[in-house]
C-alpha cells in the first residue's frame, strides 16, 4: 500500500482493510490537496506559526515525507487574526469545490481531527503504580476518610496546637522543599497511610519527621505507596498482617522515602538480582550483618550500606565488588570487575521500561548517543557495543526483572496492544515466555496469600493466547505471523514464536489450535491472511498444515488470495494455490480480483504469473484502468516515491497493453493468440 493514496481506493472500490492498520503505509490520512484546502505551508514556516502558537494542521497523504502541510479555513483564520496572514476570500467562498471522497477506511481508524502526539508510553516506565485488588492499599485515594486519632497526633504532637480544628484541614504551611503551599491535608494523609499500611506508631512517625522534615509533605498516591510496596514485595518485607516487619523499620532510615525509586533505588537492586549478590530479603535480615565498606568501621546491614552507596554507579561498583568478594555471586562465572559503565548501561535499559523490553529493542541502543535512532534499526558504524552487550543483560532478563520490581505486565500501548502482543510481533520468544511465566507466578502468589483472585488459573498463558487488541481485536497470533517492529508492522512473522503458541494451546487446553489459527479481527481478517501479506511462507504452510480455513471472507469480501496478492510474494501465491488450492480468480464485493490488487500495490512477478499462467480475466478492465492511472501520475511526477517503483508500474501496465490482449478485444479471440 506504499505510496498509494486512499482517494485512490475510494474511486475503485478496492479494500482498504487490505492492510492492517498498524502498517505504516495506512497511516495516510487524506489526498494531498482536497477541496477544501485554502493553501499550503512549508514545513518551516509551520515550525514558525508553531513558535506563535498558531496550529497548523498536517494532512499525512501517500505522496512521501515531502508531502504538503494544508492549511484549513479555520487555521488560516487563526493567522489572520494573528497578523500573519489575510483572509483569502474568494477562495473562502468558492462554491465550485467537489465534496470529499467518502471514508472507505474502517470505523477505528477514522478520526474527526488531526491525531495527538504519541508521547512516549510512560505508563512502562512506572514501578508500582498500578491498580491490582490483590495490594491492600489498592483502594486508597486522596479521598480517604482521615481518622480522629490523626487528627488528635497532627494537632498535639505536629502543630503544637491541641485545639486544632478538625475541620479546618483546608488550611496550608510554607514547605520546607516546595515553593508552594502544602495543603494540611497532605500531611494528614500520609500519616495515616504510615500508621495503617506501614505498620508506624505515631512516636515512630514523630521520630521519622524529626530526622526527615520533608516526610509528611509527600503525597501518597506518587512517593508513600510505590515505596511501601517495595519494600513488602521486592524486600519481602511484608508481614501477616500486611504491615512491615519492625526488623525491617529498624534498618529503614526515614530518608528512604524521598528517595528515587524507577531512577535509582529499583534499577540498581535489579542490578544485584542480576549478579547474584545478596538482595531482597537478604538485605534486612540480622544473619548479614557485616563491616561497612565505607572505611569508617563498625557493623551495619546490608540495606542501610546499599541505600547508602546506591546513587553513585562508581561507589555502587565497589560495594558489588566488595560484596562478591565477601559472599560471591550465584550467576557471575568470571573474574571480570563489575564496572560503573555496566551499572549505567543497566540502569538505561532498566528505566526504558517494559515496552522497550518487550519488543526487544534495545540492541539497537548503544552507549554514543549519537548513534541512537528511533525511526529504523540503525546500523552501528562506531562499532561502539550496545547497551545490552555493556551491562551483559538480554532483553528477556529485563523483562524478568521488571516484573519482580513493579511493572505492570498487563500495560497497554496507546493504541491498545499489549506486551504479549509486542514480543510476539517482534519475535522475541524468550521476552513473552518470560511475560507468560511472570504473570502465572504472580497469580500463584495471589494464591498463596489466601487472597481472592479474578483471574484465570494461567493468566499469563491466557493473555498470549486470547487477548485481543481493544483497537482491532487481533490477537498475539496476529502479530506473530505478520511481525512488527517500533516503527513498522507487517515486516514478516516468527515461526519460533507462532510454534510456542501453538504448544501452549496443546499444553493448556484453552483453547483448540484450530480455533485459534481461525481466530478473526474486527474486520474479519484471519492469521492466515496476515501471514501471507507478509510474505512468511513457513507461516502460511505452517497454518495450512494445521487446518487453516482458506475460504474466509473479511468484511470487505477479500480472501487470502486478495492479502497473498496485496503483498506481493509469488511463491506464497503459488503454495496456496497449489497445495489450499485457492482461488486467485474470486473477487470481493467491490468486484475487484486479487489481479487488482497487484496492481495496486505494483506487484509485477504476481501479476504477471495471474495474467499468464492462470488466466485471470480483468473484469470492467478495472486493473487495466488502474495500471494506466499509474503511469499518467508518473508522468505527471506525483505518486510515485521512486524511479524504482515508477520503473515496477510500467512493468505492470504493460501486462495490459500487449500485442496478444490487442488482438483479442479487437476479434472477440478467446484462446490463445502468439505475439506477432
Amino acid at each position: 500500500m506504499k505510496g498509494v493514496p486512499l482517494s485512490l481506493f475510494a474511486a475503485t472500490s478496492l479494500c482498504v482493510s487490505a492492510v492492517p492498520w498498524h502498517s505504516s503505509s495506512a497511516f495516510a490520512q487524506q489526498p494531498k490537496l482536497c477541496s477544501f484546502c485554502i493553501g499550503t505551508v512549508s514545513s518551516s514556516r509551520r515550525r514558525r506559526l508553531g513558535r506563535h502558537g498558531v496550529g497548523v494542521r498536517a494532512t499525512r497523504g501517500a505522496l512521501g515525507p515531502d508531502a504538503s502541510i494544508t492549511l484549513l479555513e479555520n487555521d488560516r483564520q487563526d493567522l489572520f487574526e494573528h497578523g500573519l496572514e489575510q483572509p483569502d476570500v474568494s477562495v473562502a467562498n468558492d462554491t465550485s469545490a467537489q465534496p470529499m471522497p467518502m471514508d472507505r477506511r474502517p470505523h477505528e481508524q477514522r478520526v474527526s481531527g488531526p491525531r495527538k502526539a504519541r508521547r512516549l508510553n510512560h505508563p512502562f516506565q512506572h514501578l508500582y503504580r498500578h491498580s491490582d485488588p490483590w495490594w491492600e492499599d489498592n483502594e486508597w485515594n486522596d479521598t480517604t476518610a482521615i481518622s480522629d486519632e490523626v487528627y488528635d497526633f497532627y494537632g498535639d504532637a505536629l502543630s503544637g496546637n491541641s485545639t486544632f480544628d478538625v475541620h479546618a484541614s483546608k488550611q496550608q504551611y510554607n514547605s520546607t522543599f516546595a515553593q508552594q503551599p502544602i495543603d494540611v491535608t497532605t500531611s494528614l494523609l500520609a500519616i495515616q497511610y504510615l500508621h495503617l499500611h506501614g505498620g508506624y506508631t505515631f512516636d515512630e512517625i514523630r521520630g521519622m519527621h524529626a530526622k526527615f522534615p520533608p516526610l509528611l509533605e509527600m503525597d501518597v498516591i506518587r512517593h508513600f505507596r510505590p515505596k511501601m510496596r517495595f519494600l513488602k514485595e521486592c524486600l519481602g518485607g511484608a508481614t501477616t498482617e500486611q504491615v512491615l516487619d519492625p526488623q525491617l523499620k529498624a534498618h529503614l532510615p526515614a530518608n528512604f522515602f524521598g528517595a528515587r525509586l524507577e531512577r535509582t533505588i529499583a534499577p540498581r537492586h535489579a542490578f544485584l538480582v542480576h549478579l547474584g549478590l545478596p538482595s531482597g530479603k537478604s538485605l534486612w535480615v540480622d544473619s548479614y550483618k557485616t563491616i561497612s565498606s565505607n572505611g569508617r568501621g563498625g557493623s551495619t546491614s546490608l540495606l542501610a550500606e546499599f541505600l547508602l552507596m546506591h546513587r553513585k554507579p562508581k561507589q555502587f561498583a565497589v560495594m558489588c565488588n566488595n560484596w562478591r568478594t565477601l559472599y560471591g555471586s550465584t550467576t557471575l562465572k568470571d573474574n571480570l570487575p563489575i564496572t560503573s559503565e555496566q551499572i549505567v548501561a543497566f540502569d538505561k535499559l532498566f528505566q526504558r521500561g517494559m515496552l522497550s523490553a518487550a519488543r526487544d529493542d534495545s540492541a539497537y541502543i548503544f552507549n554514543d548517543e549519537s548513534n541512537e535512532n528511533d525511526n529504523n534499526r540503525m546500523k552501528n558504524t562506531n562499532n561502539s557495543p550496545s547497551l545490552l552487550q555493556t551491562a551483559n543483560v538480554t532483553s528477556a532478563q529485563l523483562v524478568r526483572y521488571l516484573i519482580q520490581h513493579g511493572s505492570n505486565p498487563w500495560e497497554t500501548d496507546v493504541r491498545g496492544a499489549s506486551l504479549f502482543h509486542w514480543a510476539s510481533g517482534c519475535g522475541n520468544i524468550k521476552g513473552l515466555q518470560e511475560l507468560v511465566d511472570g504473570c502465572d507466578q504472580l497469580e500463584s502468589r495471589i494464591q498463596a496469600r489466601g487472597t481472592t483472585s479474578v483471574s484465570p488459573g494461567s493468566p499469563g498463558t491466557h493473555a498470549a493466547l486470547l487477548w485481543k487488541a481493544s483497537r482491532d481485536d487481533a490477537t498475539p497470533f496476529h502479530w506473530a505471523a505478520a511481525g512488527a517492529g517500533p516503527k513498522e508492522f507487517g515486516i514478516g512473522g516468527h515461526i519460533s514464536v507462532c510454534n510456542y503458541l501453538l504448544s501452549l494451546c496443546t499444553k493448556h487446553s484453552i483453547i483448540s489450535e484450530r480455533k485459534l489459527i481461525n481466530s478473526q479481527t474486527k474486520d474479519g481478517n484471519t492469521i492466515l491472511m496476515w501471514s501471507a501479506w507478509s510474505r512468511s511462507l513457513d507461516i502460511v504452510k505452517l497454518l495450512v498444515r494445521n487446518r487453516a480455513d482458506t475460504t474466509e471472507t473479511n468484511r470487505n469480501g477479500c480472501t487470502v488470495a486478495h492479502w497473498a496478492a496485496s503483498g506481493g510474494d509469488l511463491s506464497v501465491c503459488k503454495y496456496l494455490h497449489k497445495i489450499a488450492d485457492v482461488d486467485f480468480a474470486v473477487e470481493n464485493f467491490a468486484r475487484n480480483t486479487p489481479l487488482s490488487h497487484t496492481v495496486a500495490y505494483g506487484r509485477f512477478e504476481v501479476a504477471k504469473w495471474l495474467k499468464e499462467d492462470l488466466k485471470v480475466e480483468d473484469k470492467g478492465s478495472n486493473a487495466e484502468d488502474l495500471a494506466l492511472d499509474f503511469v499518467n501520475w508518473a508522468d505527471m511526477g506525483v505518486g510515485l516515491k521512486t524511479e524504482e517503483e515508477e520503473v515496477e508500474r510500467r512493468s505492470v501496465y504493460s501486462l495490459f497493453n500487449s500485442f496478444k490482449d490487442w488482438r483479442m478485444e479487437e476479434t472477440g479471440e478467446t484462446e490463445d493468440i502468439g505475439e506477432e
